[in-house]
C-alpha cells in the first residue's frame, strides 16, 4: 500500500511540471555573424548548454524554473539576461529565437613605461605524468569545467599569466578540444572571467601540454582560477580523457572546484584535484 500512495504521489508531481525544448541561434549584433561556443544557462541551476560552430542552441526548460534568469554570455560580448517566464511567452508561435550580443569594449589600462623588477613564479598542483591519480569532466553537459584556485605568493597583489602546464594520463579520442577560462574570485568562488578572447585547447595524446600565455596579455590582481571547459562534442563521441592529479590531503584537499554545465553551481573538488600549475610574473 505504501509503494502505491508513492508511485501515486510522483505521478501527481509530474503532472504539474511542464517541459519544452527551446531553440535559437546567437549572432553578433554588428555584424550579423554567428556567435560560437556561447554559454546559456541557469546560473546556480545546472541547467544549461553552448551554442554549436553556427551559433545554434536547443535547450530543455521546465515551468519550474520560470522565476528564475537564464543568463547568456560570451568571451567578447555583453551578457544578456532573461526572465524566463517572459522569455517563453515572447516564444509563442515562435521556431526559433534570433538573439543578438553586442561585442563588448574593453577599457585598456594606461601604459606607463619605467622599470619593474619582476620576479617569476610556478604555482598550483604539480603532479608527473606517471601519477597514479586522475580527474576528468563531471559531465557529458556542455559547459561543464573542471579547474582549480591559484594563490599568488604573500604580498603580491599583480601577476601576469605566461604558461599553463598540466598532463594527460589516459587518451582514447581521436582528439578533444577543450576551452581555458580564467576567473577572478568573489566570496571564494570563481566570478568573472577575465580573459578578453577565447583559448582554445586541442588534445590529441598522453603526456604533458604546457600552453605559451606570453602574448594573451592575462594579468590579475590577487588569487584567481584557472578551468578547461568541455564546450563542444568530439566527432568520436565516445572516449577517455584523464588529466593526471595529485592526492594529497593535507595540502591540496579543496583547492579543485567543477561546475555541470554552463553557469551551474560551483562545487569544490574533495577528491583527487588536477595537477594544472601556472607560470606568472610578478611585480615586486
Amino acid at each position: 500500500m505504501k509503494y502505491l500512495i508513492a508511485i501515486l504521489f510522483l505521478c501527481f508531481c509530474s503532472s504539474k511540471t511542464y517541459s519544452q525544448i527551446y531553440s535559437g541561434q546567437l549572432t553578433d549584433l554588428e555584424s550579423g555573424l554567428p556567435i560560437q561556443y556561447a554559454n546559456i544557462g541557469i546560473p546556480g541551476k545546472n541547467v544549461g548548454t553552448v551554442s554549436n560552430n553556427i551559433g545554434l542552441f536547443e535547450m530543455e526548460l521546465s515551468d519550474d524554473f520560470d522565476k528564475d534568469t537564464l543568463c547568456i554570455s560570451c568571451i567578447g560580448y555583453e551578457s544578456k539576461n532573461y526572465l524566463i517566464a517572459e522569455l517563453k511567452n515572447s516564444l509563442k508561435g515562435i521556431d526559433q529565437v534570433k538573439i543578438e550580443l553586442k561585442p563588448k569594449i574593453y577599457q585598456l589600462e594606461e601604459i606607463i613605461v619605467k622599470p619593474i623588477d619582476l620576479e617569476t613564479y610556478t604555482l598550483g598542483n604539480f603532479c608527473e605524468p606517471n601519477s597514479p591519480y586522475g580527474n576528468s569532466f563531471p559531465s557529458k553537459n556542455l559547459g561543464t569545467e573542471i579547474g582549480v584556485m591559484i594563490k599568488l605568493p604573500e604580498d603580491v597583489e599583480k601577476a601576469y599569466l605566461k604558461e599553463l602546464r598540466f598532463y594527460v594520463g589516459e587518451f582514447t579520442y581521436d582528439y578533444f578540444t577543450v576551452r581555458l577560462n580564467v576567473y577572478n574570485i568573489k566570496d571564494g568562488l570563481p566570478d568573472k572571467n577575465i580573459l578578453n578572447e577565447q583559448i582554445f585547447i586541442d588534445i590529441n595524446s598522453t603526456g604533458e601540454y604546457i600552453i605559451d600565455l606570453q602574448r594573451k596579455n592575462i594579468a590579475t590582481t590577487g588569487d584567481f582560477f584557472v578551468f578547461l571547459e568541455y564546450f563542444k562534442i568530439p566527432d568520436q563521441h565516445e572516449g577517455k580523457l584523464i588529466f593526471c592529479a595529485v592526492h594529497n590531503p593535507d595540502i591540496y584537499k579543496g583547492n579543485g572546484y567543477y561546475r555541470l554545465t554552463s553557469h551551474g553551481k560551483w562545487n569544490r573538488e574533495y577528491g583527487d584535484n588536477l595537477g594544472f600549475s601556472v607560470k606568472v610574473e610578478c611585480e615586486e
